[in-house]
This record gives C-alpha cells, structure tokens and sequence, in this order.
C-alpha cells in the first residue's frame, strides 16, 4: 500500500490580502483560506500530487492513501526509552518527543541502526553474515552486508539510507563502513546527524510540524520541529513487534549480534570528528 501524509501548510495574515479585498477576489482568498486551515494538504508518495484532504486514493496515480507508520528505526527514536538507557549525568542525553525522559544519545542511535539492519535482513532485502576482514597485518571479525534487492520507499527513514548506501559487492559492504557512508562527512556529533536525518523523515510524514522561533530562540540555527504527540501516542501498538525484531538477533545467532553491536558502534566513532581549539600563548 502506497501512503501520503505530509504537514499542515498555513496561508499568512498578510496586508496584500487586505489592499486586494474586493468582492471576486475576496471571496476566493476566503475559500482558498478555509481549505487550507480546515485540513492538512496531503501529497501522494506515489506520483507526488497534492490530494484533498479525507480522499481515500490519489486522483492522478489511484494509489490507496493512508496513514504511514514509521519504519522501525523511527519507532526506536520515538519511544527510545524502550530501547535505551536513561541518561547519566556525564552522558550526552537525547530528549524524547513527547517526554520529559531523556536517554544515552549513543544508544539510541546504535539501537536505531540494529533496528534498521533487522527490519531489513528480516523484509528479504539484505543478508548479515560474520566473517573476516583485513586490518594491516591481521584479520579481525566483520559483519557483511550482502544485497539482495534494492527496491524501498524513497522516503523509508535510516532503512532507505542504509541501501542506498550499499555498493553490492559484499567485501566493500561490511557494517562498520555502511554506518560510517550513512552517517556522511565527519562530525562533532555523528549520532545527533542520525537523528537530524531521522526527525526530517519523521517530519515528511506529519509526525512533526516546523514552528516558529520566538524571542531569543530566533538566533538559534536550524528549524524548530514541534511533535505531534496525538499521533505519536497513537503508534505504540507497533512497539512489541520493533521489541521482538530486536530480541531476535541475539537469539538467532548470539555471535553475529555481539559483533555487528560493536560494528554499528566503530562505525559511528569513526565518523567523529575532534575540534582543535587555538589557545593564544
């Protein structure tokens, strides 16, 4: 089932509404006005057209419409106190949307990507396999990826970036690098990128809206992404089944899950950049 659903698109007040006002033109600013406040402007993931809000199938490509729920990944980043420590007083936290609870940042992200690897593995797209790689004069145990199909939702979450980060030769795809072509250029922060790339996904699907900065917040860079906690409530349903994908790693094969944890996590520090700050003498 192909599904849309993007966020609420407001018409500003604005006085060139006021100086056009006449009869003809008010009354279609007015119509255009209630349209667009009433209901959400839906775009079909499909073919990309704007659909009405309450239509049921896209009326240029006739794909069924729906709500999207979130790939794993982005389950394990909603409700990441589920599948993350809480946060220690030395540790870098992660606030958790609609929650006042905050968790281990390096956790959460590692439990995103373990997530992503499942659901994947398990949906027939990749295959996880221990094996060794070289690293200068010995060899060390790797976690490998190999490609099975490429075909996802272009709008998947952290499970689209990981195939797209794939080249499908399976001595170039061990997770440590796949993790490390995810994640980009190196970063003070790798794990904050994920989740900035995770909430942007979150954000095209209308579990988040952008909002306005007020007061000294409008010099803080970077948008404002506001939850919408109703929904988000709404998706616990689907938790048991991210839980048991994620207990099932160690179950099926302790080994291989003992080692792509400590993949998942080599590729993230990899991608951690130090800062060198220039002291005056």
């Amino acid at each position: 089932m192909v599904a849309c659903f993007s966020r609420l698109s407001w018409i500003p007040r604005s006085p060139f509404f006021i100086r056009l006002g006449g009869v003809v033109l008010g009354r279609v600013i007015f119509v255009v006005c209630v349209e667009v406040r009433r209901g959400m402007i839906l775009r079909c993931t499909g073919c990309g057209s704007e659909v009405g809000a309450g239509a049921r199938f896209c009326p240029n490509c006739g794909a069924q419409l729906g709500p999207v729920v979130p790939s794993p990944s982005g389950l394990v980043y909603l409700f990441g106190d589920r599948f993350a420590g809480r946060d220690k007083l030395l540790s870098a936290g992660e606030k958790l949307p609609c929650s006042d609870v905050k968790v281990q940042k390096k956790d959460l992200v590692q439990a995103m990507f373990r997530g992503a690897f499942a659901s994947l593995e398990r949906d027939g797209h990749l295959s996880l396999t221990l094996g060794q790689k070289k690293a200068l004069l010995f060899k060390t145990s790797a976690v490998f990826v190999t490609l099975n199909r490429r075909e996802v939702q272009e709008s998947g979450g952290l499970e689209t970036r990981i195939l797209h980060a794939l080249t499908g030769d399976p001595r170039r795809d061990c997770v440590e690098e796949v993790v490390g072509r995810v994640i980009g250029e190196d970063s003070i922060d790798p794990w904050g990128v994920v989740i900035d790339q995770t909430r942007e996904y979150l954000l095209q699907h209308g579990y988040f809206v952008e909002g306005e900065r007020g007061g000294l917040g409008k010099f803080i860079p970077g948008r404002k992404l506001l939850p919408q906690c109703e929904r988000i409530i709404a998706l616990q349903r689907h938790l048991s089944a991210v839980q048991a994908l994620l207990e099932g790693l160690p179950s099926r094969d302790s080994a291989l899950n003992k080692q792509l944890c400590e993949d998942i996590k080599r590729g993230i520090t990899l991608r951690y950049e130090t800062q060198e700050l220039d002291v005056d003498e």
